[in-house]
């Protein structure tokens, strides 16, 4: 009798087995997703996101032949004005080269080596400007990361996108984006990592005392990864400070806070960004920089660090 009670239930222990089985290796594929990347993948993909978040030009300077207004009010002096910028043109071409110092490449807690981060930047992008009512850009941007001491982490960032930007009267911007980005490894030729980031950005700038402006904003992302343990929704809150020190040097304060809620993982994360830049432009397409940026994380899985970054940079853009 102990027999055929056995067998009558062994489908449905068999089955009862088998779910928690399936469970338990599902669990298993999933934190191991983090376990089989690369050991600096993690620290790759961060940096990278950091670079690219980083304002470069806060402000259009006055173009090289233009003068600077020869009228003086005798209760605030002589006045620099920003140069508005006319019609867009319908492609560019742009380079960006930067070398720094990076207190913690690796991105890790209490034991950080620090180094030296050279990252090269090219970008072709479409604007058309027949369409009314709306900034339309699709490019195509190619980057290079390369480590001074740890060259194990060099890498290559290859990504696509279009953003479609507009204004709600006088009250903010809206801007709607989509990129694609591939990280593959210099040393062994091999992606690593892919990424589809669905953005929303609202933003606005006040001017005030003809030199400052205040842009700030809210920006939320969706980042649909492979491996999907990098799944999250991304919320961030911006603000800085924009000055011309004079027509051709100019300077900003940012600040950025950022929460990542992971989806297939148990993980949050927040961070928050400092940075002072300098600008000077050579001419109204070529321009040097000098900048220091200081920034945090603190995640819910032990990915705590912080990072001090300091360096040159220099753009050069082509419109046509």
């Amino acid at each position: 009798m102990r027999f055929r009670s056995l067998v009558k239930h062994q489908p449905a222990l068999f089955a009862h087995t088998a779910r928690q089985l399936i469970a338990g290796v599902s669990g298993l594929c999933t934190a191991a997703a983090l376990i089989l990347l690369p050991p600096s993948a993690t620290a790759q993909e961060a940096q990278r996101r950091q670079y690219e978040s980083m304002p470069t030009q806060p402000i259009a300077p006055l173009s090289p032949q233009a003068s600077l207004p020869q009228a003086e009010d005798d209760e605030i002096g002589k006045q620099f004005l920003l140069k508005r910028r006319m019609a867009i043109p319908q492609f560019s071409i742009s380079g960006d080269a930067q070398y720094f110092y990076n207190s913690n490449p690796r991105l890790l807690d209490g034991d950080a080596s620090d180094d030296f981060l050279f990252v090269g930047s090219s970008t072709l992008a479409w604007n058309p400007t027949w369409i009314k009512g709306a900034a339309v850009s699709a490019f195509a941007r190619q980057q290079f990361f390369r480590y001074n001491s740890s060259s194990d982490m060099d890498f290559n960032s290859t990504a696509f996108g279009l953003n479609v930007g507009t204004s709600v009267k006088d009250w903010f911007n809206v801007n709607y984006g989509y990129t694609a980005t591939r990280l593959e490894s210099r040393p062994t030729g091999q992606s690593f990592y892919d990424e589809g980031d669905v953005s929303v950005t609202l933003s606005r700038s006040e001017k005030f005392a003809q030199r400052f402006a205040m842009p700030y904003g809210y920006t939320m992302d969706y980042f649909h990864t492979s491996p999907g343990s990098f799944n999250r929704i991304t919320h961030g809150i911006f603000a800085g400070l924009n000055c011309a020190i004079t027509p051709k040097l100019l300077g900003q304060f940012f600040y950025r806070f950022q929460y990542e809620d992971y989806n297939d993982v148990s993980r949050e994360d927040r961070a928050h960004v400092l940075s002072i830049t300098l600008n000077y432009f050579i001419t109204d397409w070529a321009s040097i920089r000098t900048f220091a940026s200081w920034s945090t994380n603190k995640s819910t899985i032990e990915r705590n660090y912080d990072a001090l970054n300091s360096g040159l940079g220099a753009s050069l853009v082509w419109k046509f």
